[in-house]
């Protein structure tokens, strides 16, 4: 079984799960950044619905695995653009005829970090990327997964920093392997591209 896992936003995380009976492999992972030129909204959902049905078609995917909405008063901004992208996946998931399941954000959080937020001395140690890292920490610390610095630009060609939603993906695809299909941890692993 195939298991795409998404984390929406205007730059897209996204990995692709090999499920065998008791043992999951990551096999690859990306993302896409959503042309968000246009002025309108529903442009943009057709862009990301685009590449996503591209990553659906290539690898057979069998099932979607994508964050649930997010809301905070500290964090109101782009509170749309998550609704409407999030959407967009649903409609594009049963057009296909995939199943999809949508995972809490604190729920998956916390079972790869212990925690839903950063702790004071992980948001010292990495300022305003706190919130991306101290899951990129836990998925090395328990999982031994490691991330590069930094990735080829798909549209220059050249180096860039590291996209991190990529990380967020992985670990909600963690999550779904270990709670909804029941594997355990130790047999979650991630082939490095």
């Amino acid at each position: 079984m195939i298991v795409l896992a998404i984390d929406p936003g205007t730059t897209t995380g996204y990995c692709l799960v090999n499920i065998e009976e008791d043992k999951a492999n990551i096999f690859n992972y990306g993302y896409i950044d959503v042309d968000v030129s246009s002025e309108y909204q529903g442009d943009h959902c057709i862009y990301l619905m685009k590449h996503i049905k591209k990553l659906i078609r290539k690898y057979n995917v069998d099932k979607i695995c994508i964050e649930d909405y997010f809301f905070s008063k500290k964090f109101a901004t782009g509170c749309m653009c998550n609704v409407a992208f999030r959407t967009a996946i649903h409609i594009l998931a049963r057009r296909k005829q995939i199943d999809y399941t949508i995972i809490n954000v604190a729920l998956w959080k916390k079972f790869v970090a212990g925690t839903s937020f950063p702790n004071k001395e992980q948001k010292k140690k990495w300022g305003k990327m706190a919130k991306k890292m101290y899951i990129k920490d836990a998925l090395y610390r328990w999982y031994g997964f490691e991330f590069p610095e930094k990735i080829i630009s798909k549209k220059s060609g050249k180096y860039i920093m590291f996209k991190h939603d990529i990380v967020d993906a992985i670990a909600q695809a963690v999550y779904y392997c270990s709670i909804i299909c029941k594997i355990p941890y130790n047999n979650v692993s991630m082939t490095y591209l």
